[in-house]
């Protein structure tokens, strides 16, 4: 079992932030380009508790790398914490923590935790784990910037929030 943190500071509030989390299509953009999940196509409600899904993972939203399952097993408004429990293809096990917290009243910390086996596989599967996440944040901060910094509130943003209906973010 291989353990990896990556941690952003995003110029955005906590609050604003969170509920960005828990939503798919903020899922699906900050993961746009490194691989796609077709059975969450379209889908707008927000990640649940008690949730078990599973379906292809698509590498480069192109070749199909294996069956994914994910179990939400805690999403905590309180703590602004996502819990899941993921396996599939070579993956004995990924658990993956989701945190936001504040830093500042316009400035959070988002934070991704996994916990990875996959068997003798575990270090390869690890160090591509932190490239993934390397890039989820690098998203992260581009969708804070374009639809949720403090800038965007005077210009008529909607308040800078993601619209959890939308299905499609702009890059």
């Amino acid at each position: 079992m291989q353990r990896i943190h990556v941690e952003t500071i995003l110029p955005a509030d906590t609050a604003r932030v969170w509920q960005a989390v828990q939503q798919v299509p903020t899922f699906l953009y900050v993961c746009r380009g490194l691989f796609g999940v077709p059975a969450l196509a379209g889908r707008t409600e927000p990640f649940e508790a008690g949730e078990r899904g599973t379906g292809w993972l698509f590498a480069f939203h192109l070749i199909p790398a294996y069956r994914h399952t994910i179990e939400v097993l805690e999403v905590d408004d309180t703590t602004r914490t996502v819990r899941t429990h993921e396996y599939g293809g070579a993956l004995r096990s990924w658990d993956h923590t989701l945190h936001v917290e504040p830093v500042t009243d316009r400035s959070c910390r988002y934070s991704d935790t996994v916990e990875i086996d996959a068997g003798r596989l575990t270090s390869a599967v690890a160090a591509l784990a932190r490239g993934i996440y390397a890039y989820r944040h690098r998203r992260w901060r581009k969708l804070v910037d374009k639809h949720m910094s403090e800038p965007r509130l005077g210009a008529g943003g909607g308040c800078g929030q993601v619209d959890a209906a939308e299905h499609h973010l702009d890059d």
